[in-house]
């Protein structure tokens, strides 16, 4: 028998140039990089390539024969919104690139390139998607794009949150969306945004709970320009004239809430050392798992920020609150993941249906994804049986019932005491990698590495 050949691997970076010579010799430079590299000559070849190849990053030049590099990001992003867009122009043209990050780029290079700038931008770009896979993968990272399926289902509390959803998106007074974790926060955040007079801009979102200190300062306001590197754009700019998601806001240091708070009312977001600076007309968004009111009075919020930026409350239920749309829930989700799988689900037995209504979903809509995205890969359908779904698993080992911590720790070992460490500082955070590492005094990267830890978590 004939050893059948490996499958050719996917390409990892799409490179639309229109340029022959330059086109030929990014390529030869990525390729020694070590990238899988294909390429388009416009933008009409670019985008069919990407609709077939959904490469995890993009090196574009804005000066197409055929199209506008703004139309071609923007189609990009609306179909796959965690793609990293790497624009290529030209000296004079540095404000189209710039425009280009407000749109969502994720990084901007101005010609002539140096191979070594070309390799270090396409390496940040991936290092950052495979991080957030990885994340996404541990745990269930953010909620995919659940479109109608999360709004889909017959409960009350449903259709209230929805005539509330129809009310507040007319208007731009800011917003604070409450639910536990996992229950689809920033889907509803969306939802408002999509509703809203600035749905044709764009929507940005960061979670404050993931990044601190100067890591989150300059998601929110950029960095500037310095000899290395031009100036990145933070959130606050990229989302002018649309609607930004500030997750977590509690975890955020009050001297940043307090120069959030500041851009917000001026308009005005500082870009550089010059003293210039960029317009950030953006509707403002929170989301957070408990009133803010209570983190007011605990000293995580200013009283400024809380008066000024949590007016209007939106109260999104838990799983287990709207039983009657779960069933509902999950064949929408199903029928999504079995596409993302090649599999060929259709439908869930009753027995399976019971199950699902009846758990009791601490991971709310999180929970409900991770449990089915188990069953899709492990199995095939058509139909989505009861011994297909893994059981509820029990949190509470993370606890000692021990009234010593000598006789809590005794016979297990050394990797088993810090496992349940791990895990009963991310319960005490409520899943928050830098809190739970904070307090145990570690980096978030040694959390992040561990996956059997943050997969028990989320389960």
């Amino acid at each position: 028998m004939t050893p059948r050949a490996p499958a050719p691997q996917p390409p990892e970076l799409l490179l639309i140039e229109d340029t022959p010579s330059l086109q030929m010799l990014y390529r030869a430079v990525l390729n020694k990089a070590g990238y899988r590299v294909i390429c388009a000559e416009s933008g009409a070849t670019g985008r069919a390539k990407f609709d077939i190849h959904r490469p995890p990053v993009v090196v574009l030049d804005l000066m197409l024969p055929d199209m506008d590099g703004m139309t071609l990001i923007d189609d990009m992003l609306a179909n796959a919104p965690k793609t990293r867009i790497i624009v290529i122009t030209a000296d004079g043209t540095v404000d189209r690139a710039i425009d280009a990050t407000r749109k969502g780029a994720y990084d901007f290079l101005v010609k002539p390139l140096g191979d070594m700038r070309l390799v270090t931008a396409v390496s940040a770009a991936m290092t950052e998607y495979r991080a957030q896979a990885r994340y996404s993968g541990t745990l269930g990272g953010e909620l995919p794009d659940l479109g109608k399926a999360f709004f889909s289902g017959p409960s009350d509390s449903v259709a209230k949150l929805l005539k509330e959803i129809g009310a507040v998106a007319r208007s731009c007074v800011p917003l604070v969306i409450l639910g536990e974790r996992g229950c689809g926060k920033r889907a509803v955040a969306e939802l408002v945004h999509q509703h809203s007079a600035r749905a044709a801009k764009p929507f940005v979102a960061v979670d404050c709970a993931m990044q601190t200190g100067p890591a989150l300062e300059e998601a929110l306001f950029g960095t500037e320009a310095s000899p290395q590197a031009h100036p990145r754009l933070g959130a606050l700019a990229r989302a002018h004239g649309g609607t930004l998601l500030i997750a977590q806001p509690e975890a955020m240091e009050p001297a940043l809430q307090l120069r959030l708070l500041a851009a917000l009312q001026s308009g005005l977001v500082a870009t550089g050392q010059g003293g210039a600076s960029s317009a950030c007309d953006v509707r403002l968004i929170c989301a957070t798992r408990q009133h803010p009111a209570a983190d007011m009075q605990a000293g995580r919020l200013t009283e400024e920020f809380y008066y000024q930026c949590c007016v209007i409350p939106l109260h999104v239920p838990p799983l287990a609150a709207r039983r009657d749309d779960i069933v509902p829930l999950a064949l929408n989700l199903v029928a999504a993941l079995a596409r993302a799988e090649g599999k060929h689900f259709s439908r869930i037995s009753d027995a399976g249906a019971e199950k699902l209504r009846t758990r009791p979903w601490p991971g709310n809509l999180r929970e409900l994804i991770n449990v089915l995205r188990h069953a899709v890969i492990l199995h095939d359908g058509p139909e989505l049986g009861v011994a297909m779904l893994p059981d509820c698993p029990a949190l509470t080992e993370a606890t000692p019932t021990a009234q010593t911590l000598e006789e809590a720790m005794k016979g297990l070992s050394m990797a088993e005491i810090e496992r349940r460490a791990f895990l009963a500082a991310l319960m005490r955070h409520d899943g928050s990698v830098p809190r739970a590492a904070r307090e145990l005094d570690i980096a978030p990267s040694t959390l992040y590495r561990r996956r059997d830890v943050l997969a028990q978590f989320t389960q």
